[in-house]
């Protein structure tokens, strides 16, 4: 079993978001995408087909996806609820969907209500560094809708990183855990976890107990700086309470699973990452 807890595949609008940008044959290993040098491009990306998507989940391995939305400032693109929801009905089991809301909307609580009770979305996913302007993750502006999730036990994941709006402070994990401990009983899944600063957010996620982290590239790829912070949280306490994910087209599926399994984690630690916590929280939410 696995299950890959964010993924963007080629269908759609989801096509249009800067992720699928054309590459280049060979990255710039000094000014280039540092998360690029020697990646292999999947067939799906290029021939920008949800069926080669499908095929290259089944040669992964990959039993389920979540497929997770954007709705952030115009440079970023944004993906259409309505195209997430229509992929989950042609592709029946194989995905969840988290719609993307923009939280300088007119009424995002309204968007919120029409993802999860009109589309049949299981939780929301914001992107507030990426905002016009962009937004801290506690920014008073998202406390409704924080508020309203919780009520209704619906998950928000919230990317947080150091690409994520105009500084690194940004992603200061003291922002979610503000909301993590204003809603506690909603559950907040960190997207990124909060990179660099990596033993601050496992440290938040050690009190917060309603927060997950899905370190994605982050974590698995080599040499990474600050992953080893990840590994230990992940052979410790934090073995329930965190997610693998591919964040598929940053890198292909294959790739990205390789990649995962040779990081040194327990036994125990690679089966509830790679899909008991996926499961136990998708199970949750039907």
């Amino acid at each position: 079993m696995l299950i890959d807890f964010r993924v963007q595949p080629p269908y759609r609008s989801l096509m249009d978001l800067h992720f699928f940008r054309p590459r280049p044959d060979k990255e710039d290993p000094v000014h280039g995408n540092p998360f690029a040098v020697g990646r292999k491009t999947p067939p799906s990306f290029t021939e920008s087909s949800i069926e080669l998507f499908i095929a290259e989940m089944d040669d992964a391995g990959v039993d389920h996806a979540v497929v997770v939305g954007q709705r952030c400032a115009d440079k970023w693109v944004n993906a259409s609820n309505d195209d997430i929801s229509q992929l989950i009905a042609d592709y029946p089991g194989r995905f969840t969907g988290f719609g993307g809301i923009d939280p300088n909307a007119p009424d995002v609580v309204g968007e919120v209500r029409r993802a999860t009770e009109e589309l049949g979305l299981a939780g929301i996913a914001l992107v507030p560094g990426w905002g016009d302007p962009p937004v801290v993750d506690d920014d008073p502006l998202l406390m409704p809708l924080y508020e309203w999730c919780a009520e209704r036990s619906i998950p928000v994941t919230v990317t947080s990183s150091h690409f994520i709006g105009p500084d690194m402070l940004h992603a200061h994990p003291v922002h979610l855990q503000r909301v993590a401990l204003a809603y506690p009983e909603l559950t907040i899944i960190v997207g990124h976890a909060g990179w660099p600063w990596t033993t601050a957010t496992c440290s938040m996620a050690m009190r917060c107990t309603n927060v997950y982290l899905m370190p994605e590239f982050y974590m698995y790829l080599p040499h990474m700086p600050g992953s080893g912070d990840y590994v230990e949280a992940a052979n410790g306490y934090l073995k329930h309470r965190m997610l693998y994910s591919s964040c598929y087209p940053s890198n292909s599926l294959k790739t990205a699973v390789a990649h995962f399994r040779a990081l040194p984690l327990s036994e125990s630690a690679h089966e509830h990452l790679l899909w008991r916590n996926g499961e136990r929280l998708l199970k949750s939410l039907s």
